[in-house]
C-alpha cells in the first residue's frame, strides 16, 4: 500500500512539473530610452516598455528604468536596491546607461566611462550574479543625428567602448543596440528616420510641437525592441529560447462594460477573468493560444490607452440597471477609437439584446463606422429549445470556415449605411457585419455571442460549432491586424 501511494504521489508531482512552468522574470534598468511613460507624453514610448511583446508568456518583463538616470543616480536613489532585493536565482537583469553618464554638467550623473561608469556596471554586474540572476549588457540606442553628408554621427563618446570591454572582461553577455539601432537609422536617411523617434505635431500640451531625437514613438519603440531580442537570440542565453515574433495585443473593454457581482463585489461579466458562464475567459485562452497578449482596458479609451492595442473589443456597454453610474461612451473615445482605427487598429463591437445593452451612446460610436443596432429581441430560445438559436444558412466568409451551424440567442440586429456590408443575416436582418475603416478594419456583431457559456460546450448540444467559430473569430482579427 505504501509503495502504491508512492507512485501515486510521484505520478502527480511528474505531473505539475511538466505543466506549471515558473515564470522568467526579466528586470530592466536604464534611462529614459528604455523607461515606461505615462499616458500625458503619448507616443514617447521607451523600449522597456513594450520589451514585453517579444517574449513568450513564460516570461515577465519587470521594468524599472527611469527617466533622468544614469548608472550614478540609479544607485545613488535606492533604485538599484529596490531590484537588487528583488532578484532571484535564474532572473535576468538588462542593464543600458550611457545617455545621462555623458552629462557633465549634471555632478550627481555625471561619470567617466573608463572610471565611475564601469565601476557602476561591475556593481550591477557582480551583484546580480551574487543573488544566482543573470546580468546582460546593452549599449545605448543610437541618437538621430545627421551629418551634411547624411551619415549617422555617434554621439556616446567611450561609454559603448567602456561596456563592450567590461563585457569582455567579466564575460558578461552584451547586446550592441548602439550598433544595431545605428545600422536601421542609417538605412532609413536623415528624412525616414523621425518615423522612429518623437517627432509629433502640435497639441495642446505640445503646442510647438515635438523634435526629440533621442526618444522613441511607439513604433520606434517596438523596431528597436526587435533588434534588441534578435541580438539577444544570438547569445548563449536561456532566454533567448523564449524570444517570439512580436506577439499583438488584444484590449477588452472594462469601462463602458463594467459590472460588478452583487455577491462577490468583485468586476465579471464579459471579462477576461471571469471563468464563469459570463466571462470570456475561453475567448482569451484562444487569444492567448495565438501568441497574443490580453489586457484589460479599465479606463476610458483614450488615444494613449489604445495606441499599443491592435485589437480592441467592446461588448455590451452597461444600462442604469447594471451600473448604478454607467460609463457613457462620450465624443472623446468616439473620436479616440475613430483616429486609432483608422491608423490601422482592429475594433469589435458586440451588443446584446434590447433591454441589456446600453444603445443610446453605443450606436454614436458604432455610426461613425455605418452600424447602427437596433434594440430589438431576436432568435429568442425558450427554455432549452436550443434550436430556436441555431443559424445554420452561414455565409461562405473566413468566420464561418469549416463551421455549418452556430448558436445565437436574443440578438439585436444592425442596419448598416455608407460602406458597410452585412456578414451574416436571417430573414432579412443583419446579425454580423463588417467594414473597413482607413487602414484599419471594424466588425459588428449584434450579441456578445462566444462567451463561455456558448464556446466550451457546457450546455450547448455538440452540433453547434461556437468553439470552432470562436476561433475563427480569433484568426480573422488578428489576420486584420497589418503588421
Amino acid at each position: 500500500m505504501t509503495f502504491r501511494i508512492l507512485s501515486i504521489l510521484f505520478f502527480v508531482l511528474l505531473f505539475k512539473s511538466s505543466f506549471c512552468q515558473e515564470k522568467i522574470n526579466v528586470f530592466t534598468i536604464g534611462d529614459s530610452t528604455m523607461a515606461n511613460k505615462k499616458a500625458e507624453v503619448f507616443p514617447e514610448t521607451g523600449w522597456g516598455q513594450v520589451l514585453y511583446q517579444f517574449f513568450d508568456d513564460q516570461v515577465v518583463v519587470h521594468n524599472h528604468a527611469m527617466n533622468g538616470r544614469s548608472s550614478k543616480s540609479f544607485i545613488d536613489e535606492g533604485r538599484w536596491q529596490v531590484v537588487l532585493d528583488s532578484l532571484q536565482k535564474g532572473d535576468y537583469v538588462f542593464i543600458q546607461f550611457g545617455h545621462n553618464d555623458q552629462k557633465i554638467q549634471s555632478p550627481e550623473r555625471y561619470t567617466e566611462p573608463f572610471g565611475g561608469y564601469t565601476e557602476n556596471l561591475t556593481k550591477y554586474i557582480t551583484e546580480s550574479r551574487d543573488k544566482g540572476a543573470i546580468p546582460v549588457l546593452f549599449t545605448s540606442i543610437a541618437r538621430r543625428k545627421f551629418n551634411e553628408k547624411g551619415k549617422l554621427e555617434d554621439t556616446h563618446g567611450d561609454y559603448p567602448a567602456a561596456m563592450r570591454k567590461l563585457a569582455r572582461k567579466m564575460d558578461v553577455p552584451l547586446v550592441d543596440l548602439q550598433k544595431s539601432t545605428g545600422k536601421l537609422v542609417q538605412s532609413l536617411g536623415d528624412e525616414k528616420s523621425k518615423s522612429l523617434y518623437l517627432w509629433t505635431e502640435a497639441n495642446d500640451r505640445f503646442p510647438e510641437g515635438r523634435k526629440d531625437n533621442s526618444h522613441l514613438c511607439v513604433d520606434g519603440a517596438r523596431k528597436f525592441a526587435s533588434l534588441a531580442v534578435q541580438e539577444l537570440k544570438k547569445l548563449p542565453v536561456g532566454l533567448a529560447k523564449h524570444v517570439v515574433e512580436k506577439q499583438k495585443v488584444v484590449g477588452l473593454d472594462n469601462w463602458f462594460n463594467r459590472e460588478y457581482h452583487k455577491k462577490t463585489g468583485q468586476l465579471y461579466h464579459y471579462t477576461w477573468t471571469d471563468t464563469e458562464n459570463s466571462g470570456f475567459s475561453q475567448l482569451g485562452d484562444l487569444f492567448k493560444n495565438q501568441g497574443s497578449v490580453l489586457k484589460t482596458i479599465g479606463r476610458e479609451p483614450s488615444k494613449a490607452a489604445l495606441g499599443y492595442l491592435d485589437v480592441f473589443i467592446i461588448v455590451d456597454p452597461d444600462t442604469t440597471t447594471e451600473s448604478k453610474n454607467p460609463n457613457y461612451i462620450n465624443p472623446e473615445s468616439i473620436n479616440s477609437i475613430k483616429n486609432w482605427v483608422s491608423n490601422g487598429g482592429v475594433l469589435l463591437l458586440m451588443a446584446n439584446d434590447g433591454p441589456n445593452c446600453e444603445f443610446t451612446h453605443f450606436n454614436q460610436l458604432a455610426e461613425t463606422f455605418g452600424f447602427r443596432f437596433v434594440p430589438l429581441t431576436l432568435n429568442p430560445v425558450l427554455n432549452r429549445d436550443w434550436e430556436m438559436g441555431a443559424e445554420t444558412n452561414l455565409p461562405d466568409h473566413p468566420l464561418f470556415k469549416g463551421v455549418s451551424k452556430i448558436y445565437m440567442k436574443e440578438v439585436a440586429p444592425v442596419k448598416l449605411s455608407g460602406d458597410a456590408r452585412p456578414v451574416l443575416a436571417d430573414n432579412g436582418n443583419v446579425y454580423i457585419a463588417e467594414t473597413s475603416y482607413g487602414k484599419g478594419k471594424v466588425l459588428a456583431i449584434g450579441d456578445p455571442w462566444l462567451y463561455n457559456e456558448y464556446i466550451g460546450h457546457k450546455l450547448l448540444p455538440e452540433s453547434f460549432e461556437n468553439n470552432k467559430a470562436a476561433q475563427n473569430l480569433v484568426d480573422y482579427l488578428l489576420s486584420a491586424v497589418k503588421e
